[in-house]
């Protein structure tokens, strides 16, 4: 998930869906778009096959964005109820009026073609998570946890608050702490607080090597400089 890259295991979405049984009213939209980037033997699961009796109330949406590295194409498709689906076809129809043709025939291109790289690209980003949660513990007063899946950590910055940066700005807050290592270090991170969680920070590790090590080095040094 962003912004942590938890996943949910088939344990969790069985215990979810048994409350979803009783309570008919509640919809379920899930949102499956990180299913191929998972790491360590995480097995993906999804609700509707976990709980094939939730399927007449539920969405379920996925993408070539992150799979196929298609960010900037916009691509995305749902399955669900025919009922549900015709309203959003007519929905779509009239704000957008469609995803572009050349957008429509990359994706076929990348779900029919050939699927070798997909499982390349999701090592590589498991040895790039494991180099920056290693980098980001290694920071006094960071811990991070490692995430199953996506391409994002979310480490805790709790030992890093009530301290004062080199460039002598109060951490009191993950804002505090994101904006002094903008300004100092020139990192660029979101606050937890952007998604209602704090103290936390969200880095993505969707680049080079070369450029996660010299970020998780800055990040390093500005811990150790706090005091």
């Amino acid at each position: 998930s962003n912004p942590t890259g938890a996943a949910y295991t088939r344990a969790e979405l069985e215990v979810l869906a048994e409350v979803l049984r009783r309570h008919p009213h509640v919809w379920v939209m899930t949102d499956d778009m990180y299913e191929h980037l998972l790491y360590d033997g995480f097995e993906f699961s999804t609700i509707a096959e976990v709980e094939p009796a939730l399927k007449p109330r539920t969405l379920t949406v996925n993408g070539c964005s992150k799979t196929y590295a298609m960010t900037g194409w916009r691509v995305g498709f749902g399955g669900g109820p025919a009922d549900l689906i015709k309203g959003m076809f007519n929905m779509q129809g009239q704000a957008t009026a469609g995803v572009s043709t050349i957008s429509q025939a990359a994706a076929a291109a990348a779900l029919d073609g050939p699927q070798e790289f997909v499982k390349t690209n999701a090592e590589a980003y498991r040895q790039r998570r494991d180099m920056v949660v290693e980098m980001l513990n290694a920071a006094p007063g960071i811990t991070c946890h490692k995430p199953e899946g996506a391409f994002y950590v979310f480490p805790n910055l709790a030992g890093c608050l009530g301290k004062t940066s080199k460039g002598g700005r109060k951490i009191e807050t993950d804002t505090d702490f994101v904006q002094a290592l903008l300004e100092e270090k020139r990192v660029a991170c979101v606050q937890g607080t952007a998604y209602g969680m704090s103290p936390y920070m969200r880095i993505s590790y969707a680049t080079d090597t070369a450029s996660l090590t010299e970020a998780c080095g800055r990040i390093q040094e500005f811990c150790r400089e706090l005091a």
